[in-house]
């Protein structure tokens, strides 16, 4: 089993972490703590029956941004079950964002 989930993102890592506290907040999840300097952000669900860590990751190219997601204890479920829906949102929301640039 995996433990890691990513996607590559070609945007300034301001962008991909703003996007992300978006996505976060969109999705009903809780921010449990965050460094924005570092890039790393803990999350769970509303139940808090567990979190994971989303960490942005720029090494090897300053051309696009890793976002990981990493299992933040034993129990990965929670990471299997969200990760893809973050990603997922995440590209949505940086889409919608640059959309709204265009037309407004």
């Amino acid at each position: 089993m995996e433990n890691i989930r990513s996607r590559y993102f070609p945007y300034d890592k301001s962008i991909v972490i703003n996007a992300l506290y978006d996505t976060i907040e969109a999705l009903g999840l809780h921010l449990d703590s965050s460094n924005s300097v570092r890039g790393t952000l803990v999350v769970s669900e509303a139940r808090h029956t567990g979190s994971m860590r989303i960490a942005l990751n720029t090494e090897g190219s300053a051309d696009y941004i890793r976002v990981d997601i990493f299992p933040e204890d034993p129990d990965q479920d929670l990471t299997e079950k969200w990760s893809p829906i973050i990603l997922d949102e995440l590209s949505g929301t940086i889409q919608r964002a640059f959309q709204r640039g265009e037309n407004g």
